[in-house]
């Protein structure tokens, strides 16, 4: 159900969530900056661009009509969670005030599409406004509730974007009997599509060293093997 923007809005400034998130991988972000922004998988594979497969979702979001959606965190699960985001290393950070343009129509589910039922019902999926969102807020957990731009078809949100962070796992794969560092190629193919007047120049950082209270570079080295590294860090359609 859509939700109220503007009620939405005033709940989100009373519980001081300042930002919405939406991570991906290097190359489905490549994609973004060469056509002006995010953009729902379904709007990309319908334009004929490049985007990272996710394996994981991907049928699972057609099979449930969410393929043309744009989805949001309410927070930045990285930290949140002390570890990697699992749908890439590439986070935009976009200011709330997105929520007022009531050409977005909001929808929030109460749990990842990749879990749901496909028999479940539309109030089993969704909140159905913004009162039972309040009622319910504390009892679903923050990365269940993901924001929903529905029926996207055209680049959205970057202006937007208060800033991007990008991981640095310190760690390479050999790519073609080369030592690639994976940070390091991210880094080039963000310089090489953002020229001087791109909206995003000058957005782009380093995530903060979370090496003492974080497990991500951990678990990028022993957890992932070369495909799956290749997959998140490399972008390739080159």
């Amino acid at each position: 159900m859509r939700l109220n923007n503007h009620e939405l809005y005033d709940f989100f400034v009373e519980k001081r969530i300042l930002a919405l998130y939406h991570a991906n991988t290097v190359g489905t972000s490549i994609t973004y900056l060469q056509n002006g922004g995010l953009l729902s998988r379904g709007a990309v594979e319908s334009k004929g661009l490049f985007q990272t497969p996710q394996p994981k979702s991907d049928y699972k979001d057609k099979q449930v009509n969410v393929w043309n959606d744009v989805f949001l965190d309410t927070a930045d699960l990285h930290t949140a969670f002390s570890r990697e985001n699992y749908y890439g290393p590439i986070l935009f950070e976009l200011d709330r005030e997105l929520i007022k343009d009531e050409n977005f129509e909001i929808w929030i589910t109460k749990n990842n599409p990749m879990y749901w039922d496909v028999n479940s019902t539309m109030e089993e999926r969704y909140f159905q406004n913004v009162d039972e969102l309040k009622k319910l807020w504390h009892t679903i957990d923050r990365q269940r509730k993901m924001i929903t731009i529905r029926n996207n078809d055209s680049p959205i949100l970057f202006n937007y974007v208060r800033k991007v962070f990008v991981d640095d796992p310190q760690h390479s794969i050999k790519i073609d009997n080369e030592d690639v560092i994976l940070f390091n190629s991210a880094k080039n193919e963000i310089i090489k599509n953002l020229p001087d007047n791109h909206i995003l120049k000058g957005k782009f950082i380093p995530r903060p060293d979370c090496v003492k209270w974080c497990k991500c570079r951990k678990d990028y080295k022993a957890d992932y093997n070369v495909e799956d590294l290749k997959r998140l860090f490399i972008n390739s359609k080159i």
